[in-house]
């Protein structure tokens, strides 16, 4: 809703409903007649053209300002005989404000005023109490809590409405950024309460703040953001930004050095200039399968499909056929497949050649988000409940680290028991934005997506024909958000193309390859700590021993095992019983061979 529309929508209701509680963008900034106002300057503005009797504006640091001097126990007191203050409306006319400016501080007194001039039918008062967030105690009201909903309650229903009545009577509204910051026994079900909310501005909103203050812009190479071909992207760019954020990344634009309009987005928004994305040079996606595959031994056709999201994420054509394109998410990847086929390798991989460290890869362990209602440890607890500061742990992580691969593992351990996740990632595949507890966005627009999955594990044989394999696993996936999940139109955002298989691990070429590709980091960690080469007597034989020790149908998984339980439990064994002699052996070569079903070691200075 635009705040055209919302301005018409609170003139229909004002002096109809008793009390209009707006909450949403309240803290934003507006254009009224290309004039730059807050809410208060709105709203003050509007009823003032409106012709309204009185405009009281109130808050619990100011107290009273604005037409004040016919308000009732006011004038019992006196205060209108002090000198008033002046307080500007707008326009070339300003109003004189009596005495009683500054006055009703505390809530309680304020209450009493609004109580006397609701019962009083010959004036047509607008009361506009601000910050009413900090009005009331969180939680259960206390006694001046109960004390400040009985006076609402009795200025709003004392007196009960009038049939006939050819007038607009009096109305109090409250401002909020969040409705529920007020006690919901007091708007809950209200008749006289109606609750109107400000939503950020819509797209011809932010064009037209972004033409009002386009001098205000300093970018490199553009000399009139209006006159601009990229202004229209531009603005989509900002599809969540308040009017005053636009201002906001105006004003940045005038104390960094000039860049381009996308470098000072990335800037604003995430605090780096540097988009990871953009240092990608074409050489080294090129590298990519290289890169990959020394990581992840026998899943090519897995690669090359990476690849492919990779490619397009880099030339910027991800999602171009969608109106979102500018917030999806750079790519969605759903690995399948048995387990131990190395799906959290290579999105480990992923991260390390993207980002430069595999700590960009965000893993979330989907078996942790069986039980009703654990999805909201992604996105933080509801207000009133334990926790609900903190944040959710997904929009957290992703607001600590824009630049990443979120890895959702395992997702079929969630989605059937508790499937009021998978709308959590409908919004952050469709949108590339969800909304915490506290209503702040986190975009995903620079991360990958992916999920794992080990759907079919069971059901789909080990087979060398590949092609099949994949068929197989490809369908049961299908079958499995078609038809037990009933949820369809996930998967098609994550796109039937983007389902990736992955091998069988049971070729034993593929498999002694695999555990020499474990091998690196054991020979390079050795040589690291005690500075001593690790050397095979007989690699063929050596690997034989080692994968008698691995049950195959685990895949790559149990290689790990078997190479700690052959491998580094004997070896540590050995290096502690020649502890006190490791220094003298510095430098020196250890040979690992095969005898009589078991390692032996030997030291070659």
């Amino acid at each position: 809703m635009s705040v055209e529309n919302t301005i018409n929508r609170i003139n229909r209701e004002v002096g109809i409903k008793k009390c209009i509680v707006i909450d949403g963008n309240t803290a934003d900034v507006f254009l009224y007649k290309r004039k730059i106002v807050t809410l208060k300057e709105l709203l003050i503005r509007n009823f003032k053209e409106n012709k309204y009797d009185d405009i009281v504006y109130w808050d619990c640091v100011s107290g009273i300002e604005g037409d004040s001097a016919n308000l009732p126990l006011l004038k019992d007191t006196g205060a209108e005989n002090e000198e008033g203050e002046e307080y500007d409306f707008g326009g070339d006319a300003s109003v004189s404000a009596p005495s009683a400016s500054g006055a009703c501080k505390d809530f309680s007194d304020m209450l009493n005023v609004v109580l006397r001039t609701m019962q009083d039918e010959n004036r047509k008062t607008v009361f506009i109490l601000n910050w009413a967030e900090y009005l009331f105690s969180a939680g259960q009201p206390d006694p001046s809590d109960r004390q400040a909903l009985t006076l609402l309650g009795k200025s709003l229903r004392d007196l009960p409405p009038n049939p006939a009545c050819r007038e607009k009577g009096s109305t109090v509204i409250f401002i909020t950024n969040k409705a529920f910051s007020l006690p919901l026994s007091f708007y809950g079900g209200n008749p006289e309460v109606s609750q109107v909310t400000i939503t950020k501005p819509d797209r011809r909103e932010r064009k037209e703040m972004v033409e009002r203050i386009a001098s205000s812009f300093s970018l490199k190479n553009v000399p009139d953001i209006k006159e601009h071909e990229r202004l229209s992207e531009f603005v989509d760019m900002m599809s969540d930004f308040t009017n005053r954020e636009i201002i906001q990344i105006a004003n940045m634009s005038r104390f960094e050095e000039r860049m381009t309009f996308d470098k000072l987005f990335y800037l604003f928004r995430y605090g780096e200039a540097e988009n990871p994305w953009e240092k990608l040079d074409s050489a080294r996606v090129k590298s990519i399968q290289k890169f990959l595959s020394d990581r992840v031994i026998g899943q090519e056709e897995a690669i090359r499909k990476v690849e492919d999201v990779i490619v397009k994420a880099f030339m910027g054509l991800t999602g171009m056929h969608k109106t979102s394109s500018k917030s999806m998410p750079k790519g969605v990847l759903f690995f399948v497949g048995p387990t131990g086929v190395c799906k959290t390798e290579l999105s480990k991989a992923i991260a390390k050649f993207l980002f430069g460290e595999e700590s960009a890869c965000i893993r979330f362990d989907m078996s942790e988000y069986v039980q009703q209602n654990s999805d909201q440890k992604l996105i933080g607890a509801p207000p009133g409940y334990v926790g609900f500061e903190e944040g959710g742990q997904l929009t957290n992580a992703i607001r600590e680290k824009p630049f990443s691969v979120v890895l959702f593992d395992e997702i079929e351990k969630a989605a059937k028991p508790n499937p009021r996740i998978l709308d959590i990632f409908l919004q952050i595949l469709e949108d590339g934005r969800l909304t915490d507890n506290r209503g702040e966005t986190t975009y995903f627009t620079n991360t990958i997506i992916i999920f794992t999955s080990n759907l079919g594990a069971s059901e789909v044989s080990y087979s060398h024909d590949k092609v099949k394999v994949s068929e197989d696993f490809t369908k049961i996936v299908n079958d499995y958000f078609d038809h037990e999940l009933g949820r369809p139109e996930l998967l098609g955002r994550i796109g039937y193309s983007n389902i990736i298989p992955f091998n069988f691990i049971g070729d034993p070429e593929f498999m002694t390859a695999l555990a020499r590709s474990k091998m690196k980091p054991i020979r390079e960690g050795i040589l690291e700590k005690y500075k001593i080469e690790l050397e095979l007597e007989n690699e063929s034989v050596f690997f034989n021993y080692i994968l008698k020790g691995a049950d195959m149908s685990k895949g790559g998984r149990d290689i790990l095992n078997a190479l700690n339980d052959r491998l580094l439990s004997p070896l540590s064994q050995f290096l502690f019983r020649n502890y006190d002699d490791l220094r003298s052996f510095k430098g020196a070569t250890l040979t690992i061979s095969v005898k009589s079903d078991e390692l032996g070691f030997d030291f070659n200075e």
